[in-house]
């Protein structure tokens, strides 16, 4: 292992660049849902990712935790921290939700003041109804999972940096069992509330009830398990403590993983089946950037589209939903040719999340970051082994904040 100082130096791209790829699941998943194309085609489409969406997301939450626990400055007040992630998620949400709102209006979908204000206040997924935690710019409830580990990450970080080698594996071993426990839990639970589905939630088509997959699957304080598992993660990693795994068997054990979670009960394959592969991934992927081999993965172009994937993200549900609406939302066309129109969806998504990045959301993450409060305050990881001085990683999940340099 690196010594601390060059290890404090060290940056990571190949996360930046994985970020792109884990969105660009979520964008696949939510093609198969708008059902572009065909009966003949999209059945086909439709179970090689249902799972994909869940799975990017986990990456995201395993890796927010991640970055966050190995970025993280020692002596920095929780105030700011906060201030920092708020300057970074919250632009992107309020442009997104200023703009889909009236589009969907237009369109004729039906949006209620109650959960339209909910989510624009970040607080839509603690409510246990479709209409609230997938409304208006339906994946930003991500970023009020991602808004409840910020609020946690001083407790959680300062709870961890305490443990010691044996307490910090303990607790890997106890985050991953508790995943694996959801959807038990979740199958305790009958029923949900009474309102229709819609064909954007294909998964309740299964019989799982609204309220049990609120509870696997959107629900904060579940999805903390997976923010809480990246951090043990960091610590073990940056101790020298995790076990070298080479990227291509990481790699292969994600693949059987995700094959896996496609034969997998709804519940389970939204996270539990590849939270493992995941656990492995990332570290193994860290490690060879540590050790400078090369990947395709830390190209100019990779972590470029790694650094705008925050806004593809966001941009991407709603250019499929009323791109679809233009064409006709009842159409459906042959495999090339809703392929044709997959490719010019997400090209005009990527163009769309360029000028969000380039023109709002870096603008106003130096506006709102330029000045410097210090607050006396709880530092964000005092007193644990978890935080390095320096520089800040590249690499973030799409909700996190942009390096630090200060």
């Amino acid at each position: 292992m690196r010594n601390e100082r060059t290890l404090a130096d060290s940056r990571l791209p190949s996360l930046t660049g994985l970020r792109f790829v884990a969105a660009l699941l979520v964008f696949f998943f939510h093609l198969s849902v708008e059902k572009l194309y065909d009966d003949s085609t999209n059945p086909v489409l439709s179970k090689i990712f249902n799972p994909a969406g869940g799975v990017g997301v986990s990456f995201f939450f395993i890796l927010s935790g991640f970055v966050l626990a190995w970025s993280a400055k020692p002596n920095r007040p929780a105030r700011e921290f906060l201030r920092r992630r708020l300057a970074k998620i919250y632009p992107n949400h309020l442009l997104l939700w200023v703009l889909t709102l009236p589009l969907l209006l237009l369109f004729g979908e039906q949006v209620a003041a109650g959960s339209a204000t909910a989510n624009l206040a970040l607080v839509q997924t603690w409510v246990p109804r479709l209409d609230f935690f997938f409304s208006v710019n339906r994946p930003s409830w991500s970023l009020c999972c991602e808004l409840f580990f910020y609020l946690m990450f001083p407790l959680l970080a300062r709870f961890v940096g305490r443990l010691g080698r044996t307490g910090t594996w303990a607790l890997v071993a106890a985050t991953v069992a508790g995943v694996w426990l959801l959807p038990v839990a979740a199958g305790l639970l009958h029923g949900g509330p009474g309102m229709p589905l819609d064909v954007s939630h294909p998964e309740l088509d299964s019989g799982v009830s609204v309220r049990q997959y609120w509870l696997v699957y959107a629900f904060p304080v579940s999805r903390c398990l997976e923010f809480l598992l990246g951090i043990a993660v960091a610590k073990l990693v940056k101790d020298g403590a995790w076990p070298r795994i080479p990227v291509a068997v990481a790699t292969g054990l994600l693949a059987i993983g995700y094959a896996a979670a496609v034969q997998a009960p709804v519940l389970y394959g939204l996270s539990a089946i590849t939270v493992i592969p995941l656990t492995l991934f990332i570290p193994a992927v860290t490690m060879a950037d540590l050790e400078g081999r090369k990947s395709p993965l830390r190209s100019r172009s990779m972590v470029w589209l790694g650094e705008v994937s925050f806004a593809f993200y966001l941009v991407h549900q709603t250019v499929l939903r009323i791109g679809h609406d233009l064409l006709g939302h009842d159409r459906s066309w042959n495999a090339w040719a809703a392929s044709a129109l997959a490719a010019a969806f997400a090209a005009v998504t990527l163009l769309i999340a360029w000028a969000v990045y380039r023109w709002w959301e870096m603008p106003a993450m130096r506006l709102l970051t330029t000045r410097r409060s210090r607050p006396k305050s709880v530092p964000v990881a005092a007193g644990g082994p978890l935080v390095r001085p320096g520089t800040e990683l590249a690499a973030r999940h799409p909700a996190e904040a942009a390096a630090d340099k200060s």
